[in-house]
């Protein structure tokens, strides 16, 4: 693991710079939030709302992966650097960011295989797409319903490799997505066990601010076939979204934080400054218990240098989105308190040829695994079947 334990930095002006940006990104997403429901989505189709679905009379067992589906590990080997067009500082070092491949075999032995592959957000990690409890692990799902995907911890997260937490930023995130996607086509990466699939269409997908760095990566480099966005608008934040961002960038000025442990690497702060935050902040009130007990160990601190950088990332988000040429599928939860007034969000995706979208009328922040995901799971699904079917 390529780790650094120097002394944190001082603050400098690129956060100085970021923490104005955080002050004009409030006044800005108000004021874009009303533009937006000015416009109207290119060819949209809503999704039915789903019913309020029942209490289960018994725990959920701990996720299984389905019959013909292999879960293996994979390896990338990155650069942090950032080459998008949106403006902030990377150390330009090798690393290796780590995940998983679940597809069913079927899929990975086609002529021309397909890939979702799926970033998390600030606050989460790989686990939004693969949480341990059955009928809440989004990879099994889609795997069950024919498609493959990857899910990556991003660099200074989970299993993958944790540098020095302004080491990196929102702008090198997406540009690391972009070589995962170039290396998914290429074949040029590590997997348990196996030769490396060369995948011939790759969407991206995102969940929360991990949709923001599939954006940005469809602006900045192409390449992906489509993009899958979860729990995110760039528009429409919420007091309880800048709370929780102005309380960790006090934080993150005075040098963050270490990563897990005394001594980890430094300059680290959680995105939500309490447990309670945590999940309330990203489930709805009918979320399963067995999920709530299952993310309550998962709360964890994120590197400073992508918190910081995210403001002036939106910024630029919003004034680029409407270049992004590809069919975009947007998931929303009606109960999200990090987002709301969203609805006129799609319509600034002006270039794409389809935007389609869903809402969970009972899930909050955390799509991918509150009430309700089954609708998000089968209407992925069909997006997947019309624009990266597996052939």
């Amino acid at each position: 693991m390529n780790t650094t334990g120097a002394p944190p930095r001082r603050p400098s002006r690129r956060l100085r710079a970021a923490a104005l940006a955080a002050s004009l990104l409030l006044t800005a997403a108000v004021a874009t939030s009303a533009a937006a429901a000015e416009h109207t989505a290119a060819p949209a189709a809503a999704a039915p709302a789903a019913a309020a679905p029942a209490a289960p009379e018994t725990p959920r067992e701990p996720a299984v992966t389905p019959p013909g589906v292999v879960d293996l590990a994979v390896e990338f080997t990155v650069d942090n650097v950032n080459r998008t067009r949106g403006q902030c500082s990377a150390d330009g070092e090798e690393y290796t960011v780590r995940g998983h491949l679940t597809a069913p075999e079927a899929a990975l032995s086609a002529d021309a295989p397909a890939v979702a592959l799926l970033v998390h957000g600030t606050n989460t990690g790989e686990w939004i797409w693969r949480l341990d409890v059955e009928g809440r692990n989004y990879v099994n799902e889609l795997a069950a319903r024919g498609h493959a995907s990857v899910t990556i911890d991003r660099l200074g997260y989970g299993s993958s490799d944790i540098p020095e937490g302004f080491a990196s930023c929102s702008g090198a995130h997406a540009d690391i997505a972009h070589q995962v996607v170039e290396q998914l086509r290429a074949g040029d990466y590590e997997v348990e066990g196996e030769d490396p699939v060369s995948f011939d269409t790759v969407v991206l997908g995102g969940h929360s601010s991990g949709a923001l760095v599939a954006e940005s990566v469809a602006v900045s480099f192409g390449g992906v076939d489509g993009l899958l966005l979860t729990g995110w608008a760039a528009v429409g934040i919420t007091d309880d979204t800048n709370r929780r961002f102005l309380t960790a960038y006090r934080t993150c000025l005075e040098g963050g934080e270490e990563h897990e442990s005394p001594g980890d690497p430094r300059g680290y702060v959680y995105f939500d400054p309490t447990l309670e935050d945590f999940t309330e902040g990203g489930l709805g009130p009918h979320a399963d218990p067995a999920v709530v007990a299952q993310i309550e160990g998962l709360w964890g601190r994120n590197p400073c240098g992508v918190m910081v950088s995210e403001p002036m990332a939106i910024l630029y988000d919003l004034d680029l989105i409407g270049e992004i040429d590809v069919p975009v599928h947007l998931v929303f939860g009606a109960h999200d308190v990090l987002r709301q007034g969203v609805e006129g969000y799609p319509g600034l995706f002006t270039s794409s040829p389809e935007v389609t979208e869903t809402t969970l009328t009972d899930a909050g922040h955390f799509v991918t695994i509150d009430a309700g995901a089954e609708l998000l799971y089968d209407t992925a699904a069909e997006w997947m079947d019309r624009h990266a079917p597996t052939s």
